[in-house]
């Protein structure tokens, strides 16, 4: 009798884990997008690549965005999202506050994985400014810094989101270089969200200056939103590491294994993030070192 229920005590604890490893197969993982475009157009965008990684992996995928940039950093630390689709600084940001780790960044099809950032102006705007093509790095800030001293505070400008690279934290740290102060420049200053409303109220001349990058500014382009003639590229940054693909530190090591096995055998015509990506490869917290010191020269601003 004894043996028998040792049994049986055997078999339910078996019993039990065998039950509770299956309920961990079915418990959906949570991507999570940053807002780079309007929410919905973001779903549309990452559903096939979602769809691929789930048949891959084995494990039902569940897409995420928010209304701003932070509201998935702060979803990764309340462990409400498994792992997402950041720009590099709010990676950095997710790095610190929520324990992300980098492992996967998308490639266009020469294989390139950075990126630039753009200072995007309406015509009138460029005009002044004297520019007709853009001005490049942290000389071509130091141009503009010197240009919009002498006109005054004439033009209103826009960052996109506080926690966007190409539309923040790249144009505020040349900015800072030039020794321009935004605040003090500019007539009026602010945000507007994405990048698309970036171009936009360009376009609409709702604001003179905005900040952007060479991802939105061409696809905004083919869809018939904006054109060259419309928004002026006035300045590019030097090329910024890519947008990574981050989970969080405390996933099992089984888990980060399959979503880096399934991203980076991801055929191209599955290939679906934001820009011209035609592949991932893979990456390192170590890759964003010149991210992290972008966002610490920020900070000893405040």
């Amino acid at each position: 009798m004894k043996k028998f229920l040792i049994t049986i005590s055997v078999f339910l604890i078996l019993f039990s884990l065998g039950s509770g490893i299956s309920e961990a197969r079915k418990k959906c993982l949570i991507m999570g997008l940053i807002p780079a475009e309007d929410p919905k157009s973001m779903i549309q965008q990452y559903t096939p690549m979602k769809n691929w990684m789930e048949k891959k992996i084995g494990r039902c995928i569940k897409l995420f965005t928010a209304t701003d940039y932070t509201g998935v950093v702060e979803a990764m630390r309340a462990k409400k999202v498994d792992f997402a689709w950041f720009g590099p600084f709010s990676y950095v940001l997710a790095n610190e506050r929520a324990g992300a780790e980098a492992f996967a960044v998308g490639k266009d099809k020469e294989g390139v994985t950075t990126y630039h950032s753009y200072l995007v102006a309406t015509p009138e705007a460029a005009r002044k400014l004297r520019i007709s093509s853009p001005l490049k790095g942290a000389a071509g800030m130091e141009a503009i810094a010197e240009r919009l001293d002498k006109l005054g505070k004439e033009f209103t400008f826009a960052f996109t989101d506080p926690a966007s690279t190409s539309g923040y934290a790249i144009p505020r740290y040349y900015m800072m270089k030039a020794g321009m102060v935004p605040e003090e420049v500019f007539k009026k200053i602010g945000y507007v969200g994405t990048h698309d409303a970036a171009e936009l109220v360009v376009r609409n001349k709702i604001i003179d200056i905005v900040a952007d990058n060479d991802k939105s500014y061409p696809k905004m382009i083919k869809k018939g939103k904006i054109s060259e003639t419309s928004n002026i590229i006035i300045w590019k940054s030097p090329p910024i590491p890519g947008s990574p693909l981050a989970y969080r530190k405390d996933l099992p090591s089984a888990v980060k294994k399959a979503l880096r096995d399934s991203i980076t055998g991801i055929p191209q015509d599955r290939v679906t993030g934001y820009g011209s990506i035609t592949g991932y490869e893979l990456v390192t917290d170590n890759d964003y070192r010149v991210v992290k010191e972008v966002k610490k020269a920020i900070d000893n601003l405040r």
